[in-house]
């Protein structure tokens, strides 16, 4: 019989009344796959990737298949209607499309991260590279952790998953878990590249910032000189004893010294600038 259970307290309560004795709580709070073959029953718990009502268990004997669960495991094509009939056939396939939608569940959080990883080549934020680097790890993690759950259900001899009844989806499964496991692996490394990105970004902006400081500084400096340098002038024509002595007879040829004096410093001060080659963009 199988029988699917979407509240907790019902799942705990049936599992009981039929007399499987095991402390089912602590496998709630696992985040990482789990069986359980005892001498009547077996237990499967396989998390989704999300924290939140990620619970997959699967609880079998020889009578009942009992299923906590949100996904739908109950669309199934005819060849597995016909598995179903047999010994430990309804267990088999439940735990199966379990395995099989969990690895769904993996592969869709791969290309959310995927896309997002596309985005950042574009726009490498360091930020935004490390909390994808951390999903990615995660994943990793689970896939890892799959990947293992369904070695080790092929290779013991589980009565109630019975891998013999449907060998050939289950090389299947396991080829496609590797397949993902190794997609996962080997973006890693892209999170490598995105980083070697991000910093060569943020040394062009450091750059850039230093070139604009450097073309400001240098202006003002070129201003301070042309400012500077005909007050210099007119501050020494300026000392009462040498103007009195010597040019307040000339006021029209101070003038003029101190408009060339302006006027070449400017000159000067341009010459310098395009000698410099700076330029902001």
């Amino acid at each position: 019989m199988i029988k699917f259970f979407a509240k907790i307290g019902e799942f705990k309560k049936f599992i009981h009344n039929i007399g499987i004795e095991i402390d089912i709580e602590p496998i709630f709070n696992l985040d990482f796959p789990f069986v359980e073959n005892r001498e009547k029953f077996t237990i499967i718990s396989v998390p989704d990737y999300s924290s939140e009502n990620s619970e997959n268990i699967v609880a079998m004997s020889k009578d009942h298949t009992l299923i906590y669960s949100r996904k739908d495991l109950n669309k199934l094509d005819k060849n597995f209607k016909q598995i179903m009939k047999k010994p430990y056939g309804e267990s088999t396939v439940i735990t199966f499309l379990l395995l099989k939608n969990v690895l769904k569940n993996y592969s869709k959080e791969f290309e959310k991260i995927r896309v997002v990883m596309n985005n950042l080549d574009l726009n490498p934020v360091l930020d935004e590279i490390e909390k994808s680097g951390r999903e990615l790890r995660k994943l990793t993690d689970r896939i890892e952790e799959l990947v293992q759950l369904i070695m080790i259900l092929k290779e013991r001899e589980i009565r109630e998953f019975d891998t013999s009844l449907i060998d050939f989806d289950y090389d299947i499964l396991q080829s496609e878990a590797r397949y993902w496991l190794e997609r996962c692996r080997s973006h890693i490394y892209r999170v490598s590249s995105l980083r070697t990105k991000s910093e060569m970004k943020s040394n062009r902006e450091l750059n850039a910032t230093i070139t604009r400081l450097t073309v400001i500084i240098t202006f003002l400096t070129i201003v301070s000189i042309v400012v500077n340098v005909p007050g210099t002038i007119g501050a020494i024509f300026g000392i009462p004893a040498l103007s009195d002595a010597y040019f307040h007879n000339h006021t029209q040829f101070l003038i003029l010294t101190l408009i060339a004096a302006t006027l070449l410093s400017v000159f000067l001060g341009y010459l310098y600038w395009k000698s410099l080659k700076l330029t902001h963009k």
